[in-house]
């Protein structure tokens, strides 16, 4: 005869598929997608059409996302990444950033495309922002107009985005370069060269393919075509610039994933993030949060937990918050999958 024998434990169980980092304690990093609006169509990111943006009533508040933030502060995490979508398209933008910072984290810093900060680089300094992250996949004006989908923005409207930052005192920016074979895999050293003489980190990202970008949505077997492996890449950078020496990862701000690197005589660094070829799902240090109020355990495979229903509550308090951040965790996945489950836009990377 079976038995059914009583769960001992009362709180959350952990899927069977979930081996990675499971306590509160290993989340050292939050990650707050703001909105899921860009002013880009990225083709590895959205289809070429775009997506359907969520409802603005349905998002959270800027109140709202200070009021995670202060949960996950408050059992120590200690940096946090404001993310979209494309988040300077959000109007109150600078008041999340406000609210945060006064909760005093280690680190607050924003990825973003760059082409409005010519307004907001200046009041994202003044609000409290550490840090700038701009992505930067092309040095070609006409590369950059297809990967990003035109949509009346330009190289140079990026390039306009870098001097209004360091103009504002962000002077030690991190680039990402979403490689992509048969597209900009071509510039991988020309990127890396730009570390000669700036105090930059530019990080080599291996295109990931998540939700229905254009990529994908045009039926090729995008694995094979467009993912390159970083080891080629960095093969590539040596052959022309010299060897790679490894960094302490102490010596970089934040506490992402990427392998960070110098050249020869070089005043920045290159870092390369390879959740393709080296997946580094066991030593994962994050949650994310996006725009409709989903706590999310990995890019790749969800482990969703709605904070909706107890952020709208008005008897919400932290420790519901943290409860949810606890069961989140033990959404997190040995490996993650092959391909996401969601689009880039919905998700800030």
């Amino acid at each position: 005869m079976t038995l059914a024998l009583p769960i001992l434990d009362p709180g959350p169980q952990r899927p069977s598929y979930a081996q990675g980092p499971r306590s509160l304690g290993s989340v050292k990093l939050l990650r707050l997608s703001v909105t899921d609006r860009c002013n880009l169509r990225c083709i590895y990111c959205m289809p070429e059409d775009g997506v359907t943006f969520y409802d603005r009533k349905d998002l959270l508040t800027a109140e709202q996302f200070i009021q995670v933030a202060a949960a996950a502060r408050s059992i120590g995490v200690t940096h946090f990444k404001i993310t979209g979508g494309e988040p300077t398209v959000r109007a109150d933008v600078v008041r999340i950033v406000e609210g945060i910072k006064a909760l005093n984290p280690d680190d607050l810093s924003m990825t973003t495309n760059g082409v409005l900060l010519p307004k907001l680089a200046k009041p994202l300094r003044d609000a409290g922002l550490d840090r700038l992250t701009l992505s930067w996949d092309s040095m070609k004006p006409e590369v950059f107009n297809r990967l990003t989908g035109g949509r009346g923005y330009s190289l140079n409207d990026l390039l306009g985005g870098i001097d209004a930052a360091q103009d504002a005192g962000f002077t030690k920016l991190k680039f990402n370069v979403v490689v992509i074979g048969g597209m900009n895999d071509s510039e991988v050293a020309d990127f890396a060269r730009l570390t000669i003489d700036q105090p930059w980190t530019v990080r080599f990202i291996e295109y990931m393919p998540l939700g229905e970008s254009k990529l994908l949505v045009d039926g090729l077997n995008t694995a094979n075509l467009y993912t390159v492996d970083n080891k080629v890449v960095a093969r590539r950078i040596e052959e022309e610039l010299g060897p790679l020496t490894p960094m302490d990862r102490v010596d970089e701000a934040g506490v992402g994933p990427a392998e960070v690197f110098t050249l020869p005589g070089a005043v920045g660094k290159v870092g390369f993030i390879s959740a393709m070829s080296q997946p580094f799902c066991e030593t994962c240090n994050r949650l994310r949060l996006t725009a409709d109020g989903q706590l999310r355990a990995c890019l790749f495979d969800g482990g969703e937990v709605d904070t909706l229903p107890t952020l709208n509550s008005p008897t919400a308090d932290s420790q519901q918050i943290i409860e949810l951040m606890a069961r989140c965790v033990l959404e997190k996945p040995d490996t993650h999958s092959g391909r996401g489950n969601r689009p880039m836009s919905q998700l800030g990377g």
